[in-house]
């Protein structure tokens, strides 16, 4: 089996953008070489210039505690060695393919970031501030019944120590804000209310 280069990389995530909006009831297709897009799809009020980007697999993300997985996407450069930037007024909707999943997620062109990491669905709460906040949640319950810290961190394999702070007045846990990809995975209406 031959391995895909960047070029077929790319022409899957078009092929799958392309028929991922079909079966949500719209037409699409791909456009000409070239573009600063790649897909034009009709919403039925009008015509909008999609810009796939796509990766092949999720990658490691070095952390301070583990490493984490993530699909990453770098959006907003172009051309050759990425030199020029996507303007507000070339593309309307970037589509994100992940081929291992083969999902497409969608963001209009001002929601979008230069980079992107998007968490894999199947790793859901397995994240290191997950985490985090699962042990928070798991103290918090405990100290209702149990008041030696030294008790509850045996019980929860976590640091005495962690246990103390965590039971301290003005806690809480740690929140990233981080996004699965699943939360871009979008529905026929919200194209049609473009």
């Amino acid at each position: 089996m031959r391995t895909s280069d960047a070029l077929q990389v790319g022409k899957a995530g078009e092929y799958l953008t392309c028929a991922d909006l079909i079966l949500k009831g719209h037409v699409a297709f791909l456009s000409e070489q070239g573009l600063p897009f790649d897909v034009v799809m009709d919403n039925g009020k009008r015509l909008l210039r999609i810009q796939v980007k796509t990766t092949s697999k999720p990658r490691i993300i070095p952390q301070r505690n583990s490493d984490s997985m993530a699909y990453i996407f770098n959006i907003k450069r172009h051309g050759k060695q990425n030199t020029r930037v996507y303007d507000d007024n070339e593309v309307d909707i970037f589509a994100l393919v992940c081929l291992d999943t083969r999902m497409v997620g969608y963001l209009m062109n001002g929601d979008m970031p230069s980079t992107i990491n998007l968490r894999i669905d199947s790793l859901r709460g397995s994240y290191y501030d997950e985490k985090g906040a699962q042990d928070y949640y798991k103290v918090i319950d405990l100290n209702k019944t149990i008041s030696n810290q030294s008790e509850i961190a045996r019980m929860t394999g976590i640091h005495v120590s962690q246990v103390n702070r965590m039971l301290m007045p003005g806690f809480s846990p740690f929140e990233t804000g981080a996004r699965y990809f699943s939360d871009i995975v979008r529905d026929r209406e919200w194209f049609t209310n473009i």
